[in-house]
């Protein structure tokens, strides 16, 4: 059966970026990620592709272009149509400004969506993952995560993180720093910082992303 495949434009200038991505990609649908004052161009813009295209065309607007509404909106679209069969998703970025475009390749990152630019008549694809990053982050891992945040985002030694996780010495290690099998650790995904502080003990910081993943719709497999 062929792939069902939906391609999610985020809005921001011209459009002419959503129409080079349809003459590249294929797209059974299209959703239309926009803030309040471009409304108008995203509705003249659905009535056209459903007009001459005879494409399913949603519209979902946003109230700002933090990475945290973004991540948001992304997983719910990815969630919502994969209940409705879609098996491919495309994240066109080449019709953002720069604020959507960083925020929204963030969320094609850790959603494990494909995403793409545009310049001029070329669609440019965009180093991401073909998996979604959440898969690596387990409820065990959300686990330390909450944790660490509870501490203030900041755990001088591992012996405290213990104590506040739950977790033994040796599994709160292998989830933190990963193992030699391949196992990625919150250090490696980037979601902590690990560092020697006073006496050789451990010091686990959130990072920025890290940070980001808690506060934002992100469920753990």
């Amino acid at each position: 059966m062929p792939l069902k495949t939906i391609q999610i434009a985020l809005l921001g200038g011209t459009v002419d970026a959503v129409f080079v991505g349809l003459r590249n990609f294929p797209a059974h649908k299209v959703a239309l990620v926009t803030l309040s004052e471009s409304m108008q161009q995203a509705s003249q813009l659905a009535d056209r592709l459903t007009g001459s295209l005879r494409l399913a065309v949603d519209i979902i607007q946003v109230n700002d272009v933090s990475i945290r509404t973004i991540l948001n909106i992304i997983g719910q679209i990815v969630r919502n149509e994969s209940r409705r069969n879609f098996q491919d998703f495309l994240l066109n970025v080449g019709s953002a400004n720069r604020s959507l475009t960083c925020a929204g390749v963030t969320a094609a990152f850790i959603h494990g969506v494909q995403a793409f630019d545009v310049k001029g008549d070329e669609a440019i694809i965009l180093p991401v993952m073909k998996f979604p990053y959440t898969q690596a982050i387990t409820e065990p891992k959300m686990k330390i995560l909450r944790a660490i945040e509870r501490s203030g985002g900041d755990v001088e030694s591992l012996e405290k993180l213990i104590e506040l996780s739950g977790y033994g010495k040796t599994l709160l290690s292998h989830h933190i720093r990963g193992s030699p099998d391949g196992h990625h650790g919150l250090e490696v995904l980037g979601l902590v910082d690990v560092e020697r502080g006073k006496q050789g003990r451990l010091r686990v910081k959130l990072t920025a992303l890290g940070r980001i993943i808690l506060s934002s719709d992100v469920s753990p497999v």
